[in-house]
C-alpha cells in the first residue's frame, strides 16, 4: 500500500521479527527513541556477526579475550557477547585458544534484537534492572 497508494502504515509491535519486515523502524525503550532507520541500516551498525558464547565463567573468559583478540566483549545474561567483523575465523582462534572454557558457540548476522541489545545493554524481553 504504501508504494501503490502513497499510504502510511504505522504499525507498533513487541514481535521484533515483525518490524524487521518494516520499511523504517524505531525503536523505543522506557519511552525513549535509541534507534531510528530501515532495519538493514540499523543491522549495519553493529559492525560485523555476532557470537554468543556460553562458557561458565564468563568473566574470566571476557578478560582472557579482550588480551588476545582485541575486541570489547560483553557478558549477558551468563553469556558472552562479541560483535565482530569475519567473526567465523575469530570463532576458530578462539575455540583454539581457549577449549577448556568454551561450552558452546554460535555465530549470527545481525538482527534488530542485537541493535536493541546494542543500545540498551540488555535483551528485549528482559527486566532492564
Amino acid at each position: 500500500m504504501r508504494d501503490k497508494e502513497g499510504v502510511t502504515i504505522l504499525l507498533t509491535t513487541h514481535l521484533i521479527d515483525e518490524a524487521d519486515r518494516c520499511h523504517r523502524v524505531l525503536i523505543l525503550h522506557q519511552g525513549v527513541v535509541v534507534a531510528m532507520g530501515t532495519p538493514d541500516a540499523l543491522k549495519d551498525e553493529i559492525g560485523g556477526d555476532v557470537v554468543v558464547i556460553t562458557t561458565k565463567d564468563p568473566e574470566k573468559l571476557r578478560e582472557m579475550i579482550a588480551g588476545r583478540f582485541s575486541v570489547t566483549p560483553t557478558v549477558l545474561n551468563g553469556k558472552l557477547r562479541v560483535e565482530k567483523e569475519n567473526a567465523h575465523a575469530f570463532v576458530s582462534q578462539a575455540i583454539e585458544a581457549f577449549s577448556g572454557m568454551i561450552e558452546s558457540v554460535t555465530l549470527s548476522k545481525p538482527t534488530l534484537e542485537d541493535v536493541f541489545i546494542a543500545r540498551t545493554g540488555h535483551r528485549f524481553w528482559e527486566d532492564s534492572q
